[in-house]
């Protein structure tokens, strides 16, 4: 009885914070900004991207590829609102970012937001699909897990399409790779509070440097195999030589721009400042066996 009480406290504090960080809206994206589109969603809505700067180093940051996770995608927009003013310090950097990938799940979300149980609708898309278990990798099931809850503790079985980047959604994020050369991804969830960084050395360096800005805890690539995820955009980067970093906030309604703004900067500023060739980006895997 006493664990059922103090479980249910844990899950009314939790939808009163959630309903809080709601109302906390974040800025519309400005209109400034080059606004493109590489697709749309099965509910015809378009999956919109934005480029800045005309560097050699190409970088994508992409949020929302889980509609319920929300906060993501407010930070994608203070993001873009930021960057917009402060591309002169990002010198030989192009930025590419996509604000919100799930479309559909995002506005299923937004219209029955689940706090009680942590905000859980929205994270697939329209067929039922977790997205980032759908990339085309030699891991692909058709079913695979999702954990979560504390230190991921807790499984649920989830369908991953019938084949290997089968979705709108990702096909629309992994031919803007291909088709713009892309060396470096961010994908941003919430809210385990860690940072996993992708085989090459590079992922490794950004990770070091997002996690020391906010004290997320880095994910060693052998916790990460336990948890037995397939079809990944991690390993679908890994595969293809590009460096990957996958971070996960701390909250799942707000942006959590305040605590990410420097890791993010710093971390982009590394690869404008050090003026890493595109080639020597994509040298030397270091795959972890």
């Amino acid at each position: 009885m006493l664990r059922y009480i103090k479980d249910n406290i844990g899950k009314i504090k939790r939808a009163i914070k959630g309903v809080v960080q709601s109302y906390k809206k974040a800025p519309d994206i400005s209109s400034k900004l080059d606004r493109r589109q590489i697709g749309v969603s099965k509910s015809s809505r378009p999956i919109s991207y934005y480029k800045v700067g005309s560097g050699k180093i190409k970088v994508l940051l992409l949020f929302g590829i889980h509609g319920n996770e929300v906060g993501t995608v407010k930070l994608g927009k203070h993001f873009l609102n930021y960057i917009q003013k402060h591309t002169p310090s990002l010198n030989g950097l192009t930025i590419f970012t996509v604000p919100i990938l799930n479309v559909d799940g995002y506005y299923e979300a937004l219209k029955n937001p689940d706090y009680w149980q942590g905000g859980r609708v929205g994270r697939f898309n329209t067929n039922n699909v977790d997205l980032n278990r759908n990339f085309d990798t030699k891991s692909f099931k058709r079913e695979s897990v999702w954990s979560f809850g504390k230190n991921y503790s807790e499984k649920s079985k989830v369908f991953c399409g019938e084949e290997g980047n089968s979705e709108l959604e990702t096909k629309a994020v992994t031919e803007l790779i291909l088709r713009e050369n892309i060396d470096v991804v961010y994908s941003f969830h919430n809210s385990g509070q860690d940072v996993l960084a992708g085989s090459t050395k590079l992922s490794k360096e950004l990770a070091n440097i997002f996690s020391k800005k906010t004290g997320y805890r880095p994910i060693p690539h052998e916790e990460w195999l336990i948890l037995k995820q397939t079809g990944t955009f991690k390993e679908w980067c890994d595969d293809r030589g590009v460096s990957f970093l996958e971070i996960e906030g701390k909250t799942r309604w707000a942006s959590d721009w305040n605590n990410q703004k420097d890791a993010i900067m710093s971390s982009l500023r590394h690869l404008s400042d050090n003026k890493k060739d595109i080639h020597l980006i994509r040298l030397n895997q270091n795959s972890i066996k």
